[in-house]
């Protein structure tokens, strides 16, 4: 049998489930499928994809689904690599806007390999397990009747669109630095002494630039935009979506906290939360405290690391505030714990998140 037929009846394919952890068992059991993951960061996550799709040859295939991390957007990035491919001069992910999407550990080369052999379905926010079953089977006929994948050019690949009429874009851009495009940085707070929005604009040396009071959201952006303070229109719209959070907050009575989700204000001590069936449902699946600990360090990107249980997290590892609001989003969101409206987790010890999965 010639070896481009025998390549074609073994040819597999692999799924990234991105953060749906919960996808991973079921469409890791499909016929055709070598193997099955999620990905949380855009340079270490996507470094151990690649350097799992060189070892294994017999996958041809890539489906990549489920929920994209709305704030480290490692989906976005591994679907921007094998568009565009690797900057070889600091090893950035060309289109890429996740965060930090630089890969040191495999070269320009390795990827392009991958990149060739390997067809990439994008069907990121696909949660649905019947429609992904049908996008797997799909890809494995296509990669068994292609096997030899020639390189192409991925700069002019056209996105796959679902539904008629319309072209799909997803919620993703780039921002520069509010430093670069303002020239320092602004902070927003309540006032609710006086019912009021503050918001100051200090010079990247943290010198006092302007100050604006208000109560809407809309005509404190305007007055920015007119004063020509803010030109940048992703500046623009991250500002408007961050005074609009603290309008929200201030007439709601919510707890506010730039660039932080909006939550409901302290509950008294001893008084818990009445969780929905859905967090009920979510708690009697919590995982093991071992399952829960390598969660830990993947979500912080420190896979290598031992936690020690009993240790508060922020001594035990060096993480940004980022990465801590990426853990806090995956408690909360997607593992329905009940964390205290003030919770600190890097001096929240791994054995006290834990329990705040099981109760």
């Amino acid at each position: 049998m010639p070896r481009g037929e025998t390549e074609a009846a073994t040819a597999r394919v692999a799924v990234c489930t991105l953060s749906s952890r919960e996808l991973v068992t079921p469409l890791a059991r499909l016929p055709g499928v070598a193997v099955a993951g999620t990905l949380m960061t855009a340079n270490l996550g996507i470094e151990q994809v690649i350097k799992a799709l060189r070892h294994d040859r017999t996958v041809r295939g890539l489906l990549v689904c489920g929920r994209d991390s709305p704030r480290f957007l490692a989906g976005q990035s591994l679907i921007a690599l094998f568009q565009h491919g690797l900057r070889p001069e600091d090893g950035h992910i060309r289109g890429a806007i996740g965060y930090l999407p630089v890969l040191r550990s495999v070269t320009e080369r390795e990827i392009d390999e991958v990149r060739a052999r390997v067809e990439l379905v994008d069907a990121r926010g696909v949660r649905d397990e019947g429609t992904l079953r049908a996008e797997v089977a799909a890809l494995l006929a296509r990669v068994r009747r292609a096997p030899d994948r020639q390189p192409r050019d991925h700069d002019t690949d056209q996105p796959r669109f679902s539904g008629p009429g319309f072209g799909r874009l997803h919620p993703v851009g780039r921002r520069r630095s509010l430093d670069a495009g303002i020239g320092g940085f602004v902070l927003i707070s309540l006032d609710r002494e006086h019912r009021r929005i503050l918001l100051r604009h200090y010079t990247s040396e943290v010198m006092p630039c302007h100050e604006m009071w208000g109560t809407r959201g809309e005509s404190m952006l305007l007055g920015l935009l007119e004063a020509g303070v803010i030109e940048d229109p992703a500046h623009a719209g991250y500002l408007g979506a961050e005074l609009a959070k603290a309008e929200t907050a201030l007439r709601l009575g919510l707890h506010y906290e730039q660039d932080l989700p909006l939550r409901p204000p302290g509950r008294p001590p001893g008084r818990p939360r009445r969780r929905t069936p859905k967090e009920r449902t979510t708690m009697e699946r919590a995982p093991a405290l071992e399952d829960f600990l390598r969660l830990v360090t993947r979500t912080l990107g420190a896979e290598d690391a031992v936690l020690d249980p009993h240790t508060p997290l922020g001594e035990q590892l060096a993480v940004d505030s980022a990465r801590l609001i990426e853990l806090t989003v995956v408690l909360e969101e997607e593992l329905g714990a009940d964390l205290p409206d003030d919770a600190d987790l890097a001096r929240a010890t791994p054995a006290e998140l834990h329990k705040s999965l099981v109760g």
